[in-house]
């Protein structure tokens, strides 16, 4: 089947003068004000989502709804088609009519919010990346502020352009860029504001005859220990020693890495941070199989460096229109370590040098 790739996302700001008269001289000071200023003032839209990557291009009827209830259902290209994904903020349901199958699962508390991805994307982008204003534009007919996005420690030159509705500072456009060159864009196209949705959008119906499959088994539990994932693994788990300040574990889940191979999963979460999703660091690891077929590569930006005791590893630093993730994969002869998160270069390599 193919995945429902869904890049579920964050945005917005406070009005600037009147009736859409907007200043083109704000300082990067003030665009930071104005942009967190009007957090969620979308309570609810439609529209055609359209994303682009690598010369191929999705197309998605989109609606939400606070708090966080989104529907996303494929139009384009034709062998996706049909697919669905729809979340009422508890619980998702994505569906591929090709194999007449649902996959459903309850969403884990620490991982609900009340505040919507496009607004959890702007937060992010005020708090890594410098912000200047880079001229007017218009996006599906609305008039928009440009901005340019620099990130702060990016390792290779990157920039996110991103068109900010002229009313709402809502972002309907988004593009990123590395050395120049366009790598991925998202636009929101024909979008309605503050519509009257009704809730039943995003409960989803199982059509009939359709395989139904939960992958709450594999989701993470909220009351496991490390000592009871320890009792159902044959490896000794292992735990960073460093961790950035305000980080504590979260969650602890065992879960298949393989057909025949569990892992565990640990995911430490900064208590002090509103936004817990953002700045999640979570760690997997399973027994090395020397024989077994290695670790795929990640699409991004790779680079080779050594960890521990002098372990090669891959780190990939992926940019998308809705912030970086970067991954760092190796082994140390007993077993393979796949550490991802949105923290910095530096940090990571940090986290990994102390497991």
């Amino acid at each position: 089947m193919k995945a429902i790739n869904i890049l579920l996302i964050t945005i917005i700001g406070i009005s600037l003068l009147m009736a859409g008269c907007v200043d083109n001289e704000l300082t990067p000071e003030q665009l930071e004000q104005q942009i967190m200023a009007h957090q969620d003032t979308v309570q609810s839209f439609t529209c055609n989502m359209v994303m682009s990557s690598n010369n191929e291009t999705m197309v998605m009827d989109y609606a939400y709804k606070q708090p966080n209830m989104i529907r996303m259902e494929y139009t384009e290209p034709s062998e996706v088609a049909g697919q669905v994904m729809v979340s009422n903020g508890t619980h998702i349901w994505m569906y591929d009519p090709s194999e007449n199958l649902v996959k459903t699962a309850n969403i884990p508390a620490y991982a609900q919010t009340n505040r919507s991805r496009d607004a959890l994307f702007l937060k992010d982008l005020v708090d890594t990346c410098a912000i200047a204003s880079n001229g007017a534009g218009t996006v599906s007919g609305r008039q928009c502020r440009r901005i340019t996005a620099t990130p702060d420690d990016a390792f290779m030159p990157m920039s996110v352009e991103v068109w900010l509705d002229e009313r709402n500072w809502m972002p309907l456009k988004i593009e990123t860029y590395q050395n120049g060159e366009l790598l991925m864009s998202m636009e929101y196209q024909d979008i309605e504001f503050n519509v009257d949705i009704p809730n039943s959008t995003f409960e989803f119906e199982i059509p009939e005859g359709a395989t139904v499959e939960s992958t709450d088994e594999t989701m993470t539990p909220a009351t496991m220990t490390i000592e009871e994932a320890q009792a159902e693994v044959s490896f000794d788990i292992k735990e960073p020693v460093y961790l950035p300040p305000g980080y504590e574990i979260e969650n602890v889940a065992v879960t298949p890495v393989s057909e025949s191979v569990d892992g565990v999963v640990l995911i430490y979460a900064n208590a002090t941070d509103e936004n817990m999703l953002s700045t999640m660091v979570q760690l997997v690891e399973s027994a090395y199989n020397e024989s077994a077929e290695p670790m795929p590569m990640l699409e991004g930006d790779n680079e080779t460096i050594t960890v521990g005791d002098g372990y090669d590893c891959t780190m990939t630093t992926m940019e998308t229109p809705f912030g970086k993730t970067v991954v760092l994969q190796w082994n140390d002869g007993a077993l393979d370590y796949m550490l991802a998160s949105p923290l910095d270069r530096e940090a990571m390599i940090n986290i990994a040098n102390s497991i």
